[in-house]
């Protein structure tokens, strides 16, 4: 599944990237006027893909071995702009993933919803329309899922401090329209064995500025 999901990025990177060349080529009369991000305030949608984690621990002496399937998140945000290179953002993802391990040897599976709230710290390295960009955050992940096995189930409930680190380009097409891609790794300090789960992958954000 790995290989598959990696190939719809590849794919849908490609594309991307042919769309901002094509918007490149045909807003240079917008480019060349005066213009400035500052002070401005906006709200996007993004996806965001999630690949999987492996994570082992104990728990109740047991010593158990999970593992997140890769997933796709979506959700809505909202930024600030300070100037043109500082932008404040937070930004809110749903979405659900598979979980197969093992327990003292049992097979268990399962899926688990995933809520995560980020507050995030954007640096635009340019002052253009088109920008490097680098991105740090600090928020939290939920986990709500059942398990179950040949012996019991299991329920999880939990939320667990995540941070996020990445890096991409912001390209604002026009007065009020922007697009993100960027790749972003987030760690979760997962209280049920005590380790530390990263979920990395590529994140593509459209919003409109006011």
């Amino acid at each position: 599944m790995k290989v598959d999901l990696f190939k719809k990025i590849l794919v849908g990177s490609r594309l991307f990237i042919f769309f901002s060349l094509c918007l490149v080529m045909t807003s240079n009369p917008c480019i060349a006027q005066e213009w400035s991000r500052k002070g401005k305030h906006e709200v996007f949608a993004l996806g965001q893909s999630m690949d999987g984690a492996t994570t082992t621990g104990i728990v109740a002496g047991l010593m158990p071995t999970l593992a997140f399937d890769d997933t796709i998140v979506g959700g809505l945000g909202y930024g600030f702009n300070f100037n043109d290179h500082i932008n404040l953002n937070t930004d809110l993802l749903l979405g659900s993933t598979d979980i197969t391990g093992r327990v003292s040897g049992v097979p268990l599976t399962g899926d688990t919803d995933l809520l995560a709230l980020d507050f995030n710290l954007d640096i635009n390295i340019l002052k253009t329309r088109f920008t490097p960009l680098l991105t740090g955050g600090i928020g939290f992940m939920h986990f709500s899922g059942n398990w179950t096995s040949s012996i019991r189930q299991v329920n999880l409930t939990e939320t667990d401090l995540s941070y996020t680190l990445g890096g991409g380009f912001r390209f604002d097409v026009s007065d009020h329209f922007l697009i993100k891609a960027l790749y972003k790794a987030k760690w979760i300090k997962f209280d049920l064995t005590d380790d530390n789960l990263m979920m990395d992958g590529v994140s593509l954000s459209v919003g409109y500025l006011f």
